[in-house]
């Protein structure tokens, strides 16, 4: 999957990939493993789980890493500038 860049890129491929979407979604899970501010700037890391149901009723478990850099912004709230993701090597799409 190539890297999206800029917010209307990202922004048109969450609307196609969530137009196209066929599976329940059942649970989602993301917990924080770790956090690390520096400045203005914020990391955190975390694994995640998704269950998802096909149309056959058939339960999909999807499990990943994921990444995110933040930058506080002049009123206090905080822009995700990065989200970097990976699903662990025995997931493969349908």
């Amino acid at each position: 999957m190539p890297m999206e860049v800029g917010r209307d890129v990202v922004l048109s491929g969450y609307r196609e990939y969530f137009k196209g979407r066929t599976k329940k979604v059942i649970e989602v899970s993301e917990p924080i493993l770790e956090v690390i501010s520096f400045g203005n700037m914020a990391a955190f890391r975390g694994t995640g789980k998704n269950i998802e149901e096909t149309l056959a009723g058939d339960p999909v478990t999807k499990t990943y890493k994921y990444m995110i850099l933040s930058e506080k912004q002049p009123d206090g709230s905080w822009q995700m500038k990065w989200d970097i993701y990976n699903f662990d090597a025995d997931y493969c799409y349908e």
